[in-house]
C-alpha cells in the first residue's frame, strides 16, 4: 500500500533533514505494527489498520516528525561541535575583552599636565617652525634690522 509520506517529508535526495523526518515515521509505523500485533495477538495485522495509521498522518503529525529530526540534528551538531564552538566563542569573548579595554584605555581622560606638556610642545614647534619660515625667505635679518634700528 503506497501513502505518499515519503513524498510529504522528503523534498529531494539531498534532503537530509527530510530522510531523518522519514525515518521518525517509519519508526512510528513500526511501533504501531507491534503495538496492534501485542493487542490482536498475531503476527500479522489487517490492512484498514495500516491505512487508519497512515490517515492519522496529518501535516501536524509530520510537522512532529520534523521537530523530532530538527532536535536530532542539533544534538548530534552539539555532540560534535559544540566543543570547539565553546572554545572559539571563548577566544572571541577575551579578544573582544582585550579590544574593549584598549579603546576604554583611549577614552581615558588625561591629566591636566598632559595638557599643559601638550600645549608647551606645539607653541615650541609653531615658533621653530616659524623662525624656519622667516630664515628661508630671508625675512628674518630684516627682521631683526629693523627692531635693532629703533
Amino acid at each position: 500500500m503506497y501513502s505518499g509520506i515519503y513524498e510529504r517529508l522528503v523534498s529531494d535526495e539531498g534532503d537530509v533533514l527530510g530522510q531523518i523526518d522519514y525515518s521518525i515515521y517509519k519508526k512510528r509505523k513500526r511501533e504501531f505494527v507491534m503495538r496492534k500485533q501485542a493487542e490482536l495477538g498475531c503476527s500479522t495485522i489487517p490492512d484498514d489498520a495500516i491505512e487508519e495509521f497512515i490517515k492519522d498522518q496529518t501535516d501536524y503529525t509530520l510537522e512532529l516528525y520534523t521537530t523530532q529530526a530538527e532536535n536530532l540534528v542539533y544534538d548530534f551538531l552539539d555532540a560534535s561541535y559544540g566543543e570547539q564552538l565553546a572554545r572559539e566563542r571563548e577566544e572571541l569573548e577575551k579578544e573582544y575583552r582585550q579590544k574593549y579595554e584598549e579603546f576604554r584605555a583611549t577614552l581615558q581622560p588625561r591629566s591636566w599636565w598632559y595638557g599643559v606638556w601638550q600645549s608647551f610642545a606645539a607653541s615650541f614647534f609653531f615658533v621653530l617652525a616659524g623662525y624656519i619660515l622667516l630664515r628661508m625667505t630671508g625675512s628674518w635679518e630684516a627682521l631683526l634690522g629693523s627692531l635693532l634700528n629703533k
